[in-house]
C-alpha cells in the first residue's frame, strides 16, 4: 500500500473530509488534496507529525515506515531473519499475482468426458457422455472438445491432449486431419482423410513398423455410405494447463 492511499484510509477512519483536514492543519484545501493524490509530498518532519496528529494515526504509519523502529530495536541475528523472512514474503507475492495474471488469461473448455477419438484402431463412440473443464491459454473456436486416445498421430496429436472439432461433413482439404465416426463400429478416429473410390481412407501421422518392417499403424478404409461420417476438421489439438502447476 502507498503513502497516499494510508493518508485518504485514516482520514476516513477519522470522519474527516479533505477540508477539514486542512483546516485542522492551517493549510490551503488545495495543498492537502495534492498530499493525498501523490502529487506533491509532505516533506517536512512537523507537518507530518502534527498530520499524524490529526488523523489519529502515526508518522510511522503516514509513511509506510512502521517497520523500521521495530527492525531497529531487533539484533543483527533477527534483523537478518527478518530480512530474509520479508524476501521470501516478497517473492510468494509476486508468484501470487503471477498466478492471478495466468489464470485470467486461461480459456475453459468443456471436454466430453465418455467420447474418445482414437488415434490408433479405433475407439468405443458412445452417444451419452459427461462434462469437464480443462484449461488452455488460447481461446479457439469450435464445436466439440474430445480426448485424444492412441499414439498413431503423433508427433502431432498426442494421446490424453484435447482435440477441438468444428462441425462440417465433408472432406474439403484432402490430407487434413477430422474427426471420423464409424457408426456400424461403433467407433470413431482422429486422421488424415482422403476420399477415393467410394472410400474414406483414414491415413496415421506415425509410420512406425513392428520387427517384421509392417506398420504399427495401417491406413483404415471406410465405405462413403450413411454408416461412416466426417464429425468435423480438428481445428487445433492441446495439452490442458495442469492447474496445480500453478497453485503449487
Amino acid at each position: 500500500m502507498d503513502t497516499n492511499s494510508r493518508f485518504k484510509i485514516v482520514r476516513k477512519k477519522a470522519n474527516l473530509t479533505q477540508k477539514q483536514v486542512a483546516e485542522k492543519l492551517g493549510i490551503k484545501y488545495q495543498v492537502y488534496q495534492r498530499w493525498e493524490s501523490g502529487k506533491v509530498q509532505v516533506r517536512d518532519p512537523e507537518m507530518l507529525n502534527k498530520l499524524a496528529s490529526v488523523l489519529g494515526t502515526t508518522v510511522e504509519y503516514l509513511t509506510n515506515t512502521e517497520i523500521l523502529p521495530i527492525y531497529q530495536q531487533l539484533s543483527e541475528t533477527r534483523q537478518a531473519n527478518t530480512i530474509s523472512f520479508a524476501t521470501k514474503q516478497l517473492e510468494e507475492q509476486k508468484n501470487e499475482n503471477k498466478i492471478i495474471q495466468l489464470q485470467d488469461s486461461l480459456v475453459p473448455y468443456e471436454v466430453e468426458e465418455e467420447q474418445a477419438l482414437s488415434a490408433g484402431r479405433g475407439e468405443a463412440y458412445t452417444v451419452e457422455y459427461g462434462k469437464e473443464i480443462v484449461y488452455w491459454d488460447k481461446d479457439i473456436k469450435h464445436d466439440r472438445a474430445i480426448v485424444i486416445r492412441g499414439n498413431s498421430m503423433e508427433p502431432d496429436y498426442l494421446y490424453g491432449q484435447i482435440a477441438l472439432i468444428k462441425y462440417q461433413n465433408f472432406v474439403d482439404v484432402p490430407g487434413d486431419i477430422y474427426a471420423v465416426d464409424d457408426i456400424d463400429r461403433g467407433l470413431a478416429y482422429i486422421k488424415s482423410v482422403f476420399v477415393e473410390d467410394g472410400y474414406l481412407r483414414l491415413v496415421s501421422l506415425n509410420d512406425d513398423v513392428d520387427l517384421e518392417g509392417n506398420r504399427l499403424f495401417p491406413d483404415i478404409l471406410l465405405p462413403c455410405d450413411e454408416n461412416s461420417r466426417i464429425i468435423g476438421k480438428v481445428v487445433a489439438a492441446f495439452t490442458p494447463i495442469d492447474l496445480t502447476d500453478i497453485y503449487y
